[in-house]
């Protein structure tokens, strides 16, 4: 604030004549710890910024390939879990609704690990487990997060409890319901290998996107569980590349590229 005002009063007497005395710039003496909490806040704000530019080119594609689709169910899945299919969804979902004023639903179907209501803070609410064929309004499975425009379908309260296995009439006609009110249905799956149900879902939706953690899932892996979306009726649009390492130094990287 200091400096601004330097610089406006330097202005004011240069305009009026006046003799500008000349202005020493004292440099801020930081603590190294406090230094060192800087740059920690620069490289996260980073890593923050590049992460949502990651999502808006994934938006862009999911756009050019559903051009026809103005409100889209897409669904996430992994293979084997711990792919961050979860992480991935939340940030889209963020993104869609902070930056292009979406209206976005998070379905969580992760039965295996179900943490999507941990994070927003959902405890004790209604899901959708508990609504889906029982002639109850959808929205009471539906619980607005801290945006105006992001909303989290938590499984249950009673998850661990409730068998997993999908009505898939009751499926269909809860997510056609959904559809009208939601410009993305983003449902977090759980894995294709442990849980042939997310499979069978996938029918119900737009597009499929895969989420491979780099180095761990094999190629036949990725086969198999294509082939079997694909018989399904599902359609793949995209598969994510995540986790990968980069054993090259950023630095060397723009040497070359």
């Amino acid at each position: 604030m200091s400096n601004i005002y330097e610089a406006l009063e330097q202005a004011q007497r240069e305009k009026s004549g006046a003799e500008v005395p000349h202005v020493i710039s004292i440099p801020e003496e930081v603590h190294p710890k406090e230094q060192m909490l800087r740059e920690g806040e620069r490289s996260r704000n980073a890593t923050a910024s590049s992460m949502d530019t990651e999502m808006f080119c994934l938006y862009q594609n999911i756009e050019y390939l559903l051009p026809d689709t103005p409100e889209k169910t897409i669904l996430f899945m992994g293979f084997q879990g711990g792919e961050g299919v979860s992480t991935i969804v939340r940030d889209f979902a963020k993104m869609a609704a902070a930056r292009l004023d979406k209206r976005v639903l998070i379905m969580d179907a992760a039965h295996h690990n179900p943490s999507q209501h941990l994070y927003f803070n959902l405890k004790g609410k209604a899901g959708w487990k508990d609504i889906m064929g029982t002639g109850e309004s959808v929205d009471k499975a539906c619980h607005q997060s801290g945006s105006c425009n992001l909303f989290l379908a938590p499984i249950s309260p009673q998850h661990s409890k409730v068998p997993h296995v999908y009505d898939h009439p009751a499926a269909t006609g809860f997510l056609k319901e959904l559809k009208n009110k939601y410009d993305f249905i983003l449902i977090d799956s759980a894995p294709a290998i442990t849980s042939p149900d997310s499979i069978a879902i996938s029918r119900f939706t737009h597009g499929v996107i895969l989420v491979m953690e780099a180095e761990r899932t094999r190629w036949q892996v990725v086969e198999n569980v294509k082939d079997k979306i694909v018989r399904n009726g599902g359609n793949i649009i995209g598969v994510i590349f995540n986790k990968r390492k980069y054993y090259i130094p950023d630095s060397i990287y723009n040497r070359l590229f």
